[in-house]
């Protein structure tokens, strides 16, 4: 009898375990591993991360230098790439830079994530030399690793219902446990 109740328990624990785990991961966190070296040397291939999904769905504004995961058109595959364009701006791909117009002031993004010497060139979609206008919920993506990244210069612009969430949290490997920022 003491059997049962105890096998009977651990039953009950499991599925509540599981509704829990599952609720949390449609709704709140979601656990992604990075595949491909597009976003060395931030990220490498077989990183573990957590993608904040919750916030996405009170505030759909996502911050230029953020990285987001987000489902390419027509793919059930998600891609791990840092935001560098936001709603309004314009930009332009030009001389190995990314350059960013908006309300009338033109700068050269400041890139501190890149290793030294990295060239950005325009790609099938942002052609180098040709400035593109980003309109509401638009985002430009690119991966830290410009010379392998499959992101917004061949993909094109990103909607905001595209991306999953913001990765906000390293949990393998081991060495590189941490918030992201």
């Amino acid at each position: 009898m003491k059997a049962k109740r105890v096998f009977l328990e651990l039953v009950e624990t499991t599925l509540s375990s599981i509704v829990v785990l599952l609720v949390l991961y449609m709704t709140v966190a979601l656990p992604e591993m990075v595949w491909g070296s597009s976003m060395e040397p931030t990220f490498n291939s077989e990183d573990r991360i957590i993608v904040d999904r919750l916030t996405k769905k009170f505030n759909n504004d996502f911050k230029r230098g953020e990285v987001v995961v987000f489902k390419p058109n027509d793919s059930s595959r998600h891609l791990i790439k840092r935001v560098v364009g936001i709603p309004g701006d314009i930009i332009k791909i030009y001389s190995c830079n990314v350059f960013v117009s908006k309300n009338g002031e033109r700068y050269k993004l400041s890139e501190p994530y890149l290793t030294n010497n990295t060239c950005t060139e325009g790609g099938s979609i942002i052609k180098e030399g040709r400035s593109v206008k980003l309109g509401e919920e638009e985002y430009v993506v690119l991966g830290d690793n410009r010379a392998v990244s499959m992101d917004s210069r061949s993909l094109g612009l990103i909607s905001s219902n595209d991306i999953v969430g913001r990765v906000v949290f390293r949990f393998w490997p081991a060495s590189k446990i941490g918030f992201v920022r």
